[in-house]
């Protein structure tokens, strides 16, 4: 009996898991309320997987789509308007004045940014897992104010897997759960 109480306990902490909330910081003074459609601009990439931002970028617009948190731009609006104005202002960032040209042309009240700083496999012994880390943060495109920012980590490290060799999420997955996790911080307010 006490073997299969020590089994369970096990398959119940590999199912809960043991993740923390993401970090996130929301404007008291602004809120999200006012924020109906947004641009998500590309993701700045500090991991070695050279496609870690389009990955992530992906699933953050996914999650943003399914929340029905916010209308979302077309990518491909948002590339023509960068590739624009970036390369006739000879700049690689967005300043205040492009980024109010942003809202009025793709007609936004809000720009989403991110970066991705872990997109990889961990071991442990032969036991192989992702992890994925990333910043998002949504800007008031009138007065450049961060009004939402969220920092998290995701692992797909899970303990009953690892004991018994059940195989556990894949990175695509654990992307889900991190971005799953961050924008659940947003409310409307």
């Amino acid at each position: 009996m006490r073997k299969y109480l020590v089994v369970a306990l096990l398959l119940l902490l590999g199912v809960c898991g043991c993740a923390q909330q993401p970090a996130y910081y929301a404007a008291e003074t602004l809120g999200l309320g006012y924020i109906k459609r947004v641009v998500v601009l590309p993701f700045e990439n500090n991991t070695d997987n050279k496609h870690a931002h389009q990955r992530f970028h992906d699933v953050v617009t996914t999650e943003i789509l399914r929340r029905g948190l916010f209308e979302v731009v077309e990518k491909g609006e948002a590339q023509r308007f960068l590739r624009e104005e970036l390369v006739r202002k000879e700049q690689e960032t967005l300043d205040q004045e492009t980024a109010q040209r942003l809202g009025y042309e793709l007609n936004v009240e809000a720009y989403l940014a991110g970066s991705v700083e872990d997109f990889s496999e961990r071991q442990n012994g032969n036991y192989r897992y992702p992890v994925v880390a990333a910043t998002l943060r949504i800007v008031d495109v009138k007065t450049g104010q961060i009004v939402w920012q969220s920092s998290g980590s995701e692992s797909g490290y899970n303990t009953s897997g690892r004991i018994f060799g059940f195989v556990g999420a894949d990175i695509n997955q654990v992307s889900y759960r991190l971005a799953e996790r961050m924008l659940g911080t947003i409310t409307a307010e």
